[in-house]
């Protein structure tokens, strides 16, 4: 499986699971080649905020029927008509939807 395989079968995951877990913060942390012990990015959104690849940044994220979707994008885009290219991710929680912005960034980074 390829790194971007990897990353965004990773954030489809989180798309779905109801809690985060540990199992899933030492897989993030490994997937995007973090050492020592990884950091609660599913179950806190400081922890997630660090997640994302030098030169992207977070947009606000929205909130509808019990669910959070979080975007980011490549820091700097605010100047464009529209919002877009961004990478973001509905989950049950802001770290989770969070965490999976943040694998599809990777992802996208990798991809080149």
């Amino acid at each position: 499986m390829s790194p971007f395989d990897r990353l965004v079968r990773i954030a489809d995951r989180l798309a779905v699971v109801k809690a985060g877990s540990a199992v899933a913060n030492r897989t993030i942390h490994q997937a995007i080649g973090r050492s020592g012990p990884a950091p609660p990015y599913t179950t806190d959104e400081a922890a997630a905020r660090t997640l994302l690849p030098p030169g992207f940044e977070w947009v606000i994220a929205t909130h509808s029927a019990g669910r959070v979707y979080a975007p980011c994008r490549r820091s700097g885009r605010d100047a464009d008509t529209l919002p877009f290219p961004h990478h973001g991710q509905w989950g049950r929680t802001l770290p989770l939807s969070m965490c999976g912005a943040a694998m599809r960034a990777w992802a996208k980074v990798v991809k080149g």
